[in-house]
């Protein structure tokens, strides 16, 4: 980043503030989901369907509530609005552990994916590209990599707090955590912009610098004045390829839930390579997001979503043709955790190249609608190819066309975005 590079050091803490509301919910709670699954049916004799309607519940409400969340951020303090996110999920998640019908963990799944909307997609994204004049990928990238640093670290702690003391008490505890964590470092550290606290965003003159060396500026160094309202990215088809774009990447990102699960259907491998797999994936999308925002920074969203593409289509291709090599599979799956990765890196970096930062939050909120929406068929996608086909080798070919398909939109989607408003 060179000691050249001038602007605001408080820029830094705003990425704090978003590890604290986007990295800590996902790493510490969220992301546990399915570890309260069992021991709460076992308690109250509730089917499957029931215990976990909230999660399907989820991704529709976040998805609904995302198209407003966009113009709230906008218009209202992220301060605030991202504080109250974090207080609507960390005190509904604790309520929990004294909710003893299914109706009520389904409000539940209401008030996640209404907060979620605001922290999960949006939020990080956003206010790094406020606060950020350079190295927004690097910095979005690495922000995603301590939720999956935090997630493998607590999976076991918070089983073996479940073990040990029950799911109530290891739900409040978790619970608690965010609170103090998330709610409360929210609070303390974010700020809404660097023009209300009278500084330049970090880097700021350095990405001056540079824009005077090169006539073809680095896409990621967008003045904050330039690009499109929502209402004009809203007529243009990249926006609507980035939608598509984003749902290929989350279906697949999904796939990740499924590899114990097909591991366990192929006799050579078995449950344990199933869950040593997706560890190997989780290792290697911290990995892949770092990577990622960095190749975004250097040489634009367009490679990143092309590396993306090409290692999570290979990862997915030699898991499908390892047959009986654990050793195989973890390479293919090493791989595929890679373009995995890109989820959160690759389509908020992608916007704001290819539309600017003139109105950056309500753009992509419309992005993460789409996700959401996609995200919400994931799992039903998945059940119904094994259930008629009684094999995951259609999962992994769908995988396959989808990070095709990804490589020749990130060719497209920035480029095609840009001419609307580079002239401008």
């Amino acid at each position: 980043m060179g000691t050249t590079t001038k602007g605001s050091n408080y820029a830094w803490a705003i990425a704090i503030s978003c590890i604290a509301f986007y990295a800590v919910p996902l790493g510490f709670a969220a992301n546990h989901s399915g570890l309260f699954l069992t021991p709460v049916i076992d308690e109250f004799g509730w089917s499957q369907t029931d215990a976990s309607l909230y999660m399907s519940i989820q991704p529709w409400v976040q998805a609904i509530v995302t198209i407003f969340a966009g113009k709230i951020i906008a218009k209202y303090n992220p301060r605030w609005i991202m504080t109250a996110a974090m207080l609507v999920f960390s005190l509904s998640w604790i309520a929990c552990a004294f909710f003893d019908a299914p109706w009520q963990w389904n409000i539940f799944g209401v008030l996640y994916g209404a907060s979620a909307a605001f922290w999960m997609y949006i939020g990080t994204p956003t206010m790094v590209n406020r606060w950020f004049a350079k190295s927004n990928g690097t910095v979005i990238g690495t922000i995603g990599v301590f939720v999956s640093l935090f997630g493998a670290i607590m999976s076991p702690v918070v089983q073996g707090w479940i073990s040990g003391m029950g799911w109530h008490t290891a739900r409040i505890i978790t619970g608690v955590i965010v609170l103090v964590i998330g709610a409360g470092v929210t609070l303390a550290l974010l700020r809404e912009s660097p023009e209300k606290m009278g500084v330049k965003p970090w880097g700021y003159d350095a990405a001056e610098a540079d824009r005077a060396k090169s006539a073809e500026a680095n896409v990621t160094e967008v003045k904050e004045t330039s690009g499109l309202m929502r209402s004009e990215a809203l007529k243009q088809p990249a926006l609507w390829l980035l939608v598509l774009m984003a749902g290929m990447f989350v279906i697949s990102a999904s796939f990740v839930q499924q590899l114990s699960r097909y591991a366990s259907t192929v006799d050579a491998l078995g449950p344990e390579v199933g869950a040593m797999a997706v560890s190997v994936a989780m290792i290697t999308s911290m990995i892949g997001k770092f990577g990622l925002g960095w190749i975004s920074d250097h040489f634009g969203a367009k490679a990143a979503g092309i590396v993306a593409g090409v290692l999570g289509g290979a990862g997915a291709a030699v898991a499908l043709i390892s047959g009986d090599s654990a050793m195989i599979f973890y390479v293919g799956v090493a791989l595929f955790g890679i373009g995995y990765s890109a989820l959160n890196v690759v389509p908020p970096l992608t916007c704001q190249q290819a539309f600017g930062d003139k109105d950056y939050s309500s753009v992509f909120a419309v992005v993460a609608t789409g996700l959401n929406v996609f995200s919400g068929f994931s799992a039903l996608i998945y059940a119904q190819i094994f259930d008629i086909t009684g094999s995951y080798a259609g999962a992994f070919w769908m995988n396959i066309v989808f990070y095709v398909l990804i490589i020749i939109l990130a060719l497209v989607i920035v480029p095609m975005g840009r001419r609307a408003w580079a002239n401008k």
